[in-house]
């Protein structure tokens, strides 16, 4: 399973919004364990662009932080789960998921208003901070 994981090289952390990110780090998990790690450069900018190099790279599912509707609609359309709203350095991040302490989103099938910000709209930002959790 490979998991992409937005990136700020300066700091290693997870980067700030998955449609602007100009690296991520990619992950193949087997078994449980980091086999390998590289990062990379989206082939674009926008939902679509960056969705596609997703595809292209086989990834399963994508780590970031802020990310919006039509972003999660692209993904969606490719197979990929989103965890949003995930801070912190990446490496972190990843061993987290593979903890089982990441939620994926399911924002695609609530009702909010996913281009308010954070996920389900939530003054906060926090997922599921405006619909009741439906991003869980």
């Amino acid at each position: 399973m490979v998991v992409a994981v937005t990136y700020d090289k300066e700091t290693g952390n997870v980067g700030q919004h998955f449609g602007h990110a100009d690296f991520f780090k990619l992950y193949e998990n087997e078994n449980g364990k980091i086999m390998d790690s590289a990062v990379v450069s989206p082939f674009g900018q926008g939902h679509e662009a960056v969705a596609s190099t997703m595809e292209d790279y086989s990834v399963s599912l994508v780590i970031c932080q802020n990310i919006g509707d039509g972003a999660l609609q692209a993904l969606s359309a490719y197979g990929i789960a989103v965890c949003p709203n995930v801070e912190g350095l990446a490496d972190d991040a990843i061993e987290a998921f593979m903890q089982g302490s990441l939620l994926i989103a399911d924002a695609l099938n609530c009702d909010c208003d996913h281009s308010t910000g954070g996920c389900c709209g939530g003054s906060d930002g926090a997922c599921g901070s405006g619909c009741g959790g439906c991003c869980h």
